[in-house]
């Protein structure tokens, strides 16, 4: 792939990565709104199929009579399982659809545009997964240590899913995440406000303006990789 023509940015400011961001996202509304939607809706509707076959009821919560000995529901135990399988099988699937978001999010800051098909392909599978793994297990580390530093986790290895897709092996993905949110530590941490503050904003409106928000912010963050290390984008 050659690469961007354009000059790199000589300054790099969050507000312009969310304006890059948004630019990009109308230029290729119809694959980044359509994934998005199909992660949304996928999450929502697997939620309430597993919650049907173990409980009975969509929203997990079907009525049922109270064990004198235990104090719980008689459905206490399907509705917990209910909760960790769809927790493992929606996070699962989120995640690969979340790679394909991103694999687009990079395809448009290197030449300007993407495809559906295009954000399916040349994604490292293997790698992906084997980086996954090792980040979950470093976030619940750290989140089973006092909370504070598996959120320090999260955010030091952020990128790790982008430099998977763009071409690293999962470990030294995780480790280029890490040096680059090290090395450009002010930038991302203004970055973090602002992506912060747009979900919330998403999630005033119960939750639609993540089908907006969602897309925005990967390209922004694609943005913010190639920027912060001196490459052009598109």
């Amino acid at each position: 792939m050659p690469p961007p023509s354009g000059p790199a940015p000589s300054q790099y400011s969050p507000i312009d990565a969310v304006k890059y961001g948004w630019e990009k996202f109308t230029q290729n509304l119809g694959p980044l709104l359509g994934l998005t939607a199909i992660i949304l809706v996928i999450g929502i509707c697997l939620n309430m199929v597993i919650n049907l076959a173990f409980t009975g009821s969509v929203l997990g919560s079907s009525a049922s009579t109270v064990d004198p000995e235990t104090g719980l529901p008689d459905n206490f135990l399907q509705a917990q399982l209910a909760s960790i399988t769809s927790s493992f099988v929606t996070g699962f699937i989120s995640w690969a659809l979340g790679l394909a978001l991103v694999r687009g999010a990079l395809d448009i800051v290197d030449r300007g545009r993407t495809s559906f098909g295009e954000m399916f392909s040349r994604i490292p599978w293997g790698q992906a997964i084997i980086a996954g793994l090792l980040v979950w297990l470093a976030t619940t580390v750290g989140i089973v240590l006092c909370v504070i530093p598996g959120i320090i986790v999260m955010f030091l290895l952020y990128y790790t899913n982008i430099a998977v897709v763009d071409g690293r092996s999962a470990t030294d993905a995780m480790g280029a995440s890490f040096t680059f949110v090290k090395d450009h530590l002010a930038e991302n941490l203004l970055f973090l406000l602002v992506a912060i503050g747009l979900i919330i904003l998403a999630i005033c409106t119960c939750g639609i303006g993540m089908l907006v928000v969602t897309p925005v912010l990967a390209v922004a963050q694609a943005y913010t990789w190639r920027v912060l290390q001196g490459r052009a984008v598109a």
